[in-house]
């Protein structure tokens, strides 16, 4: 990982989000991108999110181990551990509990479900909210031997959703969903994307980027993200006919405008004078508003 990249992950998630409208009226859902992605392969790496970008962080992911010696064995063991947390009293993830070998006393662990795409996220889900919810373990011994492993994204390769819940300012319950990776078992995790429905106490699909459509159409939505990334220097944005004269600002992660101006042509290929780094596009014509973050490179 770039060290850039290691120095914003407790920071990133606070600036950048991407926000997708309809000319005709506010999309459902609110959507953040992460490009590049996130990942948490370092004893200690933290990344915060702040899911409706409102200034308060909403929950942290983590990577985590540690060495200690067991009940279960004279050799010292060292855990690996890919983790959530909420940052608000109100905040939840969507998942089950367990008490552990309660023959010894017991201890409760919480493991946030691995769902797949289109899973629906509300009220009929199980949610709980402890400062450490596993998403993958595993355990191994200094002579080599394994101890125990679980958590619901140690067996399940590849993306998964986290199903989260947040409460606003009014009292309100928003479910939403962050998408992962979980790689070898517990070593490490990649951060996707993750979104969340306006709508008070309304439901959401895991990997939904449009919400609650009773009073939008899903194609007209779709029509209206452009594609940006870069290339040999260049700002690269390509958009729907209808988008042509729209204009766009480029901030960095302090929030200063690096560059702003037209988009002329459906094909745009951007000469912007900056560092290597993490920036904000957004992109504006009328009512229709969208946000992206992106790496630019020269």
């Amino acid at each position: 990982m770039k060290d850039y990249q290691k120095h914003i992950l407790s920071h990133y998630s606070a600036f950048a989000a991407m926000f997708l409208f309809c000319k005709t009226g506010q999309a459902e859902a609110i959507y953040t991108d992460i490009d590049p992605d996130i990942l948490l392969s370092l004893d200690n790496d933290v990344y915060n999110i702040d899911i409706n970008n409102d200034g308060l962080l909403d929950f942290k992911l983590q990577k985590i181990s540690g060495s200690f010696y067991s009940y279960w064995s004279e050799h010292l063991s060292y855990a690996y551990y890919v983790a959530i947390s909420p940052w608000q009293s109100g905040n939840r993830m969507a998942g089950l509990k367990s008490v552990i070998d309660p023959s010894y006393g017991g201890f409760t662990q919480y493991f946030p479900f691995a769902l797949d795409s289109m899973n629906l996220i509300n009220g009929d889900l199980t949610f709980q909210n402890n400062n450490f919810e596993i998403l993958a373990y595993k355990i191994r011994n200094d002579d080599g031997g394994g101890g125990p492993s679980g958590g619901e994204w140690f067996y399940n390769s590849g993306d998964h959703f986290l199903g989260v819940v947040f409460v606003d300012s009014l009292n309100c319950n928003h479910y939403g969903w962050i998408r992962c990776e979980a790689i070898g078992g517990a070593d490490s995790l990649i951060l996707k994307d993750y979104a969340f429905e306006t709508k008070c106490e309304t439901g959401i699909y895991a990997g939904d980027t449009i919400g609650d459509t009773s009073t939008v159409e899903v194609a007209e939505l779709s029509s209206f993200v452009p594609t940006l990334y870069c290339y040999a220097g260049f700002l690269n944005i390509s958009l729907n006919n209808q988008l042509v004269g729209a204009n766009y600002t480029v901030f960095n992660l302090e929030g200063k405008i690096i560059h702003t101006g037209y988009l002329d042509e459906v094909n745009n290929k951007l000469n912007i004078n900056c560092n290597d780094g993490i920036y904000l596009v957004i992109i504006k014509k009328d009512e229709y508003s969208y946000s992206k973050q992106i790496l630019l490179t020269k």
